[in-house]
C-alpha cells in the first residue's frame, strides 16, 4: 500500500507509520509557529513530516488555512494614529486534521524504537518533539547537517536549501514558507513539508558513505554522541538571574555616559563616537585637532579602520585610544550580552529570556575546527571569565534553591596540545614539572630559575606562544608584551633556538598536509580532518593565510575533540539531578544537587580528566570548582 502524502485521517496516520516503521532508519522534519517558533522547547509543532526508503509524508496538527487564498496579506491606514497596520490574508478554511495529542500518541513506538532518527539539525527537530512524548527520543541518530560539515567543513552554507541545490540542482520554497508557516495556504505548506523531509533524506544517504569512504567513522560516532549530549541542555536551557542583568544593565548605562566623558575630555573635543569618519578624523587626522597616529589596518572599503583590533597598537601609549576603547567595550557588553539577553524596546531588540531560563542554540557543526559556535544568545563570545565583565556575565546564571553550580575547564589545554604534537622537550618537560606553561618558556628563554620568572617575563613568553598557536609575528607580540619590535623579533629567534621541536612540529605538519590528496588537509587528535586546499594556492597571500591557519587549526580542532568527548562521557556518568548547563570554548558548567555535590563534582572531574581521558603524552589537568556564582571558579 502507498504511503499517503498527506495525513489527516487515524487511519492514514496507521498506514504511514506502518510504512516508515519498516525501515530501519527514517528522517523527519518539524514546521513550528507561534511567538517562541525558534525555541524548541517552548514552540508549537503544525506539522510532522516523515521520510525514508520509498515514501514521504506529511502530518499536519492544526495549520489554520486552507487551500485557498481569498485575499491576500496587506496593510491600511489607522484613522486614527496615520500609520499603517498590516492586514492578515484570509484564506478558505482548513481541513480536518488530526490534534499533537493523537499525532505523538501514534508516533511514539516509532521514535522509541531502535531505528535511527535522522533530521537536519536534529537538536532543534527532537527537543522539539520531545515535550509532546513527555521525554527525548533515544539515539541512535543521524544529522545530514554534521554529515555535510564533516565531509567538507568549508562549506559556506550549511542549510538544507544551498546543500540541495549545489547536490541535485534543486531550488524550492521561493515563498519563504519555512519563516513562518501559518502565513501560507494549507497545499503550500504541505508540499514545501514534504520537500524537507525528503530532501533531508535524500542529502544524509548520500552523504553518510561519504563519512565511512573518508575514514571519519570515528569522529562521526563522537558527534552522534555529542548530539545527545545537546539534547537536555537544550530543552531544559539555564535559568537566569534577570535582577542581577538589570542592575548591570544599569550600571554598564552610567558608567558609559562616564566613559564619553573621558573620551571627549582625551581628544579636547566633543564630537560623535557613533560616526566612523568623525573617529578617523580624530584619531588619525594631523595634531592638534586630531591624534595624528598611522592607521593600522583599512575597511573593506579602504578606509581607516577605528576597530578595537586596529586600535590595540596603541592601546596605553595614546590617552584617547585608551578612552574609546573602554567606552566600545562597554558599549558592546551592554548592546551584545545585556541588551542582547533583555532585550530593548527602543531597538527593536528581543528578549531571549523566556520564563526566567535562556535557551542558547549550541552548533557543534559552527566552525571550520570543529569548536561550537552558539547563538539566540551566543555565549561562546563572552567576555575572558578573569575580566570584571566576563565575572558578571557568568553571574547570571543563577542555580535555583537547593542547586550547586559546579564549573570545570582546562589548564592550559591549548599549549598542553602543542606540546604532546612537538613531542620531548623544553615545553612538554614543563608540563611533566607541574610548571605553568609560561613560566616554563621564559625560564628557558630568558636561562633564569623557574622561581625567578616575573611578570613582565612570564607576559612575553605568554604572547610567544599565542604567536605560535594564532600564526602572529613579531609586531603582535611586540603589541601584546608592550616591547619595540625589535626586542620582539629578537625573543622570536631566542624562542626558535630554545625550542626547536615545536618548529619542526610546525614544518612536519605542513609538509605532510600538503601531501595528501585531492586537498591538503591535516588530522586532529581523534582523527577530524580539517581541509586548507589554499595550502597549494599560487596566491602568496592565501597561501601564507592557510598556513597561519594550519597550526591553529590542529590544535584547537584536538582542543574540541577532547572537549566534545568529556562531554559524552559526562553526559553517560551524570548522577540523577545533574544538568550541563552551558559549555563556553573549553569550560563547561553543570547543576547539581547541593547534597550530592561533592560526587557530582568528581563525575565531572572523571570526565574532563579522569584516566580514560589522558589522551596526550602530557598530563592532561582540570579543576572543578563548587560555587554559587561562577566568578567563584576563577
Amino acid at each position: 500500500m502507498p504511503i499517503p502524502k498527506v495525513v489527516t485521517t487515524r487511519r492514514q496516520l496507521k498506514e504511514a507509520i506502518a510504512f516508515i516503521g519498516d525501515r530501519e532508519e527514517f528522517a523527519f522534519d518539524v514546521e513550528t509557529s507561534g511567538e517562541h517558533r525558534g525555541v524548541p522547547a517552548l514552540n508549537r509543532v503544525t506539522w510532522i513530516s516523515l521520510a525514508s526508503r520509498g515514501g514521504t509524508t506529511v502530518i499536519p496538527m492544526g495549520h489554520p488555512n486552507g487551500y485557498q487564498t481569498i485575499s491576500k496579506a496587506t496593510r491600511r491606514k489607522d484613522r486614527a494614529t496615520g500609520k499603517f497596520i498590516p492586514v492578515p490574508a484570509v484564506f478558505s478554511p482548513p481541513p480536518d486534521q488530526l490534534t499533537p495529542a493523537e499525532v505523538f500518541q501514534e508516533l511514539q513506538p516509532l521514535f522509541f524504537s531502535g531505528r535511527t532518527k535522522i533530521a537536519h539539525n536534529a537538536v532543534f527537530d527532537l527537543v522539539s518533539v520531545a515535550k509532546y512524548f513527555g521525554q527525548i527520543p533515544p539515539p541512535p541518530y543521524g544529522d545530514s547537517i554534521v554529515a555535510a560539515w564533516l565531509i567538507d567543513e568549508n562549506r559556506p552554507a550549511l542549510g538544507l536549501k544551498p546543500l540541495v541545490e549545489a547536490r541535485y540542482g534543486l531550488r524550492y520554497d521561493q515563498e519563504g514558507v519555512g519563516k513562518r508557516v501559518e502565513a501560507h495556504p494549507f497545499g503550500t505548506v504541505a508540499d514545501y513539508a514534504w520537500m524537507d523531509a525528503w530532501t533531508t533524506w535524500l542529502l544524509y544517504t548520500h552523504l553518510r558513505p561519504q563519512i565511512t569512504a573518508a575514514g571519519l567513522d570515528g569522529v562521526w560516532s563522537l558527534e552522534m554522541d555529542v548530539l545527545e549530549a545537546l539534547l537536555p541542555m537544550r530543552a531544559a536551557g539555564a535559568p537566569v538571574d534577570v535582577a542581577a542583568l538589570e542592575r548591570l544593565r544599569d550600571d554598564l548605562r552610567t558608567r558609559i555616559v562616564g566613559a564619553e566623558a573621558e573620551v571627549y575630555r582625551a581628544a579636547g573635543r566633543v564630537f560623535n563616537l557613533a560616526s566612523n569618519p568623525q573617529r578617523q578624523q580624530v584619531l588619525y587626522g594631523p595634531r592638534p585637532a586630531g591624534q595624528g597616529l598611522k592607521p593600522k589596518k583599512t575597511t573593506k572599503t579602504g578606509a581607516a579602520s577605528t576597530d578595537a583590533q586596529a586600535l590595540s597598537t596603541y592601546q596605553g601609549k595614546n590617552a584617547v585610544v585608551d578612552r574609546l576603547l573602554e567606552y566600545q567595550e562597554l558599549s558592546k557588553i551592554l548592546s551584545t550580552y545585556v541588551e542582547g539577553y533583555l532585550g530593548n524596546e527602543e531597538s527593536g531588540k528581543a528578549s531571549r529570556i523566556y520564563n526566567g531560563r535562556i535557551y542558547p542554540t549550541f552548533a557543534q557543526y559552527g566552525t571550520v575546527t570543529g569548536r561550537f559556535s552558539s547563538y539566540d544568545p551566543n555565549i561562546q563570545n563572552w567576555p575572558r571569565s578573569d575580566s570584571d565583565i566576563g565575572k558578571a556575565i557568568r553571574d547570571i546564571i543563577e542555580p535555583p534553591p537547593g542547586f550547586a553550580l559546579l564549573v570545570a575547564d582546562y589548564a592550559q589545554i591549548e599549549l598542553r596540545i602543542l606540546a604532546h604534537f612537538a613531542k620531548e622537550g623544553a615545553l612538554w618537560q614543563g608540563f611533566w614539572d607541574g610548571l605553568d606553561a609560561h613560566v616554563a618558556t621564559a625560564s628557558t628563554i630568558f636561562g633564569i630559575a623557574p622561581e625567578d620568572v616575573d611578570r613582565a617575563a612570564r607576559q612575553i613568553a605568554k604572547g610567544m606562544a599565542y604567536a605560535i598557536l594564532y600564526g602572529a609575528g613579531a609586531q603582535k607580540l611586540a603589541d601584546m608584551a608592550h616591547i619595540s619590535l625589535p626586542k620582539a623579533s629578537h625573543f622570536m629567534r631566542v624562542h626558535e633556538r630554545a625550542f626547536p621541536e615545536i618548529y619542526a612540529y610546525k614544518d612536519d605538519l605542513l609538509r605532510t598536509a600538503r601531501r595528501r590528496r585531492p586537498v591538503p588537509y591535516i588530522k586532529t587528535l581523534l582523527g577530524r580532518h580539517r581541509r586548507l586546499p589554499d595550502l597549494r594556492s599560487h596566491a602568496e597571500g592565501l597561501r601564507k593565510r592557510a598556513e597561519r591557519q594550519l597550526v591553529n587549526s590542529h590544535i584547537q580542532g584536538t582542543n574540541a575533540d577532547i572537549t566534545k568527548l568529556a562531554m559524552t562521557r559526562f553526559d553517560r556518568t551524570r548522577l540523577d539531578g545533574m544538568q550541563m548547563l552551558l559549555t563556553v570554548h573549553d569550560e563547561i558548567a553543570v547543576l547539581c544537587p547541593q547534597e550530592i555535590a561533592q560526587e557530582g563534582a568528581a563525575v565531572l572531574y572523571d570526565a574532563m580528566a579522569g584516566p580514560e581521558m589522558q589522551l596526550l603524552s602530557v598530563p592532561l589537568t582540570t579543576d572543578v570548582k563548587i560555587v554559587n556564582r561562577w566568578s567563584e571558579a576563577k
